[in-house]
């Protein structure tokens, strides 16, 4: 049974009592109100301006809990309605007309409400803080199904229209600086040419034994040697000379691409396995816009550096 909530106060409360009828109903489940209390919202300005004033009461003879809103944050008022419910139990139970004084400063005076505001402190915290993290994971499970639903449903969209055809293109960490866009922290795609241990070996088997196939053996077995070595050296010189033997072997392919490739582009000579592959359109497309200094958007006319 929810409980009646009245505001007295000018705060909106619309996104709080969802949360103040969620919360009664957790409690109840958890220790089982015989009645519910009724909640009043109240506003107070000098109690505000109080740094030690009201925060919330509760009234045992009505059965009502008062929450001061003026200037609190939501959070701090569910705090405020979880104590003061433990207190409404507490009534329900006969256990809070204990006597003696109930002046100012009862807490340091009376022992047996002292243990009822202790019960109320550590009770009403932990059921609001088990209150909080059930919401929190219910909401969390029922947004990860929707996110999941709409991807299937776009995944199925953009078969059906033919748009996805194959799966997200591999990516890779650009260890290598592949996109020559000075950083080595970023990925490429993984087809693209890094020129990596892995591209060098698989060169060294395909390649014919000509004079440039050696060099390029040559320099790209010393960087491994060089990378295999990198503990032993300082990082300024291993940067430098990896650097440097990387340049080299650039400079080798390259002379050996433009020796592969006639006045026309056509092949002067055989071409190197799958070769197709290696100089695919698309590649060749992605290599211009990866190494491009700033790509201009036709739809939008913005610029991308």
């Amino acid at each position: 049974m929810p409980c009646q909530l009245s505001n007295h106060s000018d705060v909106d409360l619309s996104s709080l009592e969802p949360h103040v009828q969620g919360m009664y109903d957790f409690f109840d489940q958890k220790i089982g109100f015989k009645k519910p209390p009724t909640m009043h919202f109240d506003s107070d300005p000098n109690n505000q301006s109080n740094v030690l004033g009201k925060t919330a009461y509760y009234d045992p003879s009505s059965l009502e809990i008062h929450v001061f809103t003026d200037g609190r944050h939501p959070k701090d008022m569910l705090r405020s309605i979880a104590h003061e419910l433990i207190h409404h139990q507490q009534n329900l139970e006969d256990r809070l007309n204990v006597g003696g004084y109930m002046g100012q400063g009862y807490y340091l005076q009376n022992e047996a409400m002292k243990e009822l505001e202790q019960e109320a402190m550590l009770e009403g915290n932990a059921l609001m803080r088990e209150y909080e993290d059930t919401t929190k994971s219910e909401e969390m499970n029922k947004m990860s199904l929707k996110e999941w639903k709409n991807n299937e449903l776009n995944k199925l969209l953009l078969e059906k229209f033919g748009i996805l055809k194959e799966d997200k293109m591999p990516m890779k960490n650009d260890d290598e600086d592949a996109d020559n866009d000075g950083s080595t922290d970023d990925k490429v795609p993984a087809f693209l040419k890094e020129e990596d241990e892995e591209e060098v070996e698989e060169e060294e088997l395909n390649e014919s034994g000509n004079d440039l196939a050696d060099k390029r053996m040559a320099a790209s077995k010393e960087i491994r040697r060089l990378k295999s070595n990198q503990d032993q050296m300082s990082p300024e010189d291993y940067q430098s000379q990896i650097s440097k033997q990387w340049d080299i072997y650039r400079a080798i392919k390259k002379q050996e691409d433009d020796e592969l490739d006639g006045p026309d582009g056509e092949f002067s000579k055989p071409a190197v396995k799958d070769w197709d592959k290696v100089r695919s359109p698309l590649q060749e497309a992605l290599n211009k816009i990866l190494n491009a200094k700033s790509i201009t958007l036709k739809s939008s006319g913005k610029k991308i550096k």
